[in-house]
């Protein structure tokens, strides 16, 4: 009871002897006008690689949504059926379809633990280290006269984590050191893995996914782990982790029924390349037909597409207020001068930014599909059009 009254308060110091909180530490520093104006400039120079940087990425993203589109067509009409119980010499050398039983006579096993199980298509040891981590929350003020106040605190935690985390790039360092992991995470494959009669290529086998949670065994576990629950601890005490304590689980793929879209050659199932040379090779649980595969694979390839198209338009906005902001840095003398010009920046950013994205991905269209290219020329024109009439009007001058 008096370390809790000694640390400030009963909740932050029940907090702290649970692990959830161990410490703060807040620093404030203030930066000077011209300081801050000096920074601007460099931010305004890197904006300018911004800009092209998200020029390259919005084209090269079109280009890959369209050599996906194409490649899943032409696939998606070449496909082969076939059955998974005996070799099928007529479609050697061809893109195929099937649904069977996954087998092997060499299981996965883990090399360091032992844990293994009759018929394991694959194995996956998850490794999680009782560790420190830094979280930072900083609050800024400006100033009149152009600086700028910034109070920043830094909060280390204990946490479960599967990720080695660096304390050596900590803040305070002193007291926060977390040890390399003795094991890492890691995935490890039956050497023989066949689908009815068909072997499967390293490549297909990759996309057999479907893990669900193994029970370590009763194999006696290395020197310094333990049986906990359905995994393993390495530690004194699972009730009262220490730094560096692991925990270690694992799962497996079972021997069940999957489906396979991939390139046949000489009875093995591997990456098949077709149109734009997309590669093709998809692997489902259960018995999934070749048209739901290709639909699951252009929707997979339609996310990506838009995520990469927020990054290029993100990084291109950013761009152009890093440009600008050495003029609101100017104007930093009144705080709320800075705050009225930076909303104006922010502005006229994201008007140059939105028909400009437009563009981008309306030029890569046009070399890959002039007609779809097209109408988005229009819009990116449309949007300019919108923005022009958005504009407040002057009043006349009264006669």
């Amino acid at each position: 009871m008096l370390n809790f009254l000694q640390d400030g308060t009963i909740i932050r110091a029940f907090l702290e002897e649970a692990g959830i909180m161990s410490d703060e530490y807040t620093e404030v520093t203030t930066q000077g006008y011209f300081s801050r104006l000096g920074g601007s400039i460099i931010g305004m120079l890197v904006g300018f690689l911004f800009l092209p940087a998200a020029v390259i990425l919005l084209y090269w993203n079109e280009g890959r949504a369209v050599d996906a589109i194409v490649g899943l067509e032409a696939a998606a009409k070449q496909v082969v059926e076939i059955g998974a119980g005996t070799l099928d010499a007529a479609a050697d050398g061809k893109l195929v379809h099937l649904s069977g039983d996954l087998s092997t006579t060499s299981p996965a096993k883990d090399p360091v633990f032992g844990v293994t199980a009759p018929g394991l298509i694959r194995l996956k040891r998850d490794v999680e280290m009782y560790q420190w981590r830094e979280d930072t929350h900083s609050e800024t003020h400006e100033n009149v006269g152009g600086s700028k106040t910034t109070e920043t605190t830094y909060t280390y935690t204990k946490v479960w984590d599967s990720t080695p985390i660096g304390s050596g790039a900590f803040h305070h360092p002193e007291g926060h050191g977390n040890p390399q992991m003795a094991v890492s995470p890691a995935t490890f494959d039956a050497s023989d893995v066949k689908l009815g009669a068909y072997r499967l290529g390293p490549t297909i086998l990759s996309e057999v996914s479907k893990f669900d949670a193994l029970d370590p065994g009763s194999a006696a576990p290395p020197g310094g782990y333990r049986r906990d629950g359905a995994g393993l601890y390495r530690g004194n005490d699972p009730g009262n982790p220490a730094v560096g304590d692991l925990k270690v689980h694992f799962e497996a793929v079972q021997p069940q029924t999957y489906s396979v879209v991939a390139a046949l050659t000489a009875g093995t199932l591997g990456e098949f390349r077709g149109a734009r040379d997309y590669p093709i090779a998809f692997a489902a649980p259960g018995d999934v037909s070749a048209a739901q595969q290709f639909k699951t694979k252009a929707s997979e390839e339609s996310t990506w597409t838009w995520i990469l198209r927020g990054v290029g338009f993100a990084i291109m906005l950013v761009g152009f207020l890093l440009i600008a902001r050495p003029l609101s840095m100017v104007l930093a003398i009144l705080p709320f001068i800075e705050g009225i010009a930076q909303a104006g920046a922010f502005l006229v950013a994201l008007i140059l930014t939105i028909p400009l994205t437009l563009i981008v991905i309306a030029l890569a269209w046009i070399a890959h599909r002039p007609l779809i290219g097209g109408v988005l020329i229009v819009a990116a024109i449309g949007s300019l059009i919108l923005f022009q009439r958005m504009r407040p009007r002057r009043l006349a001058p009264a006669k």
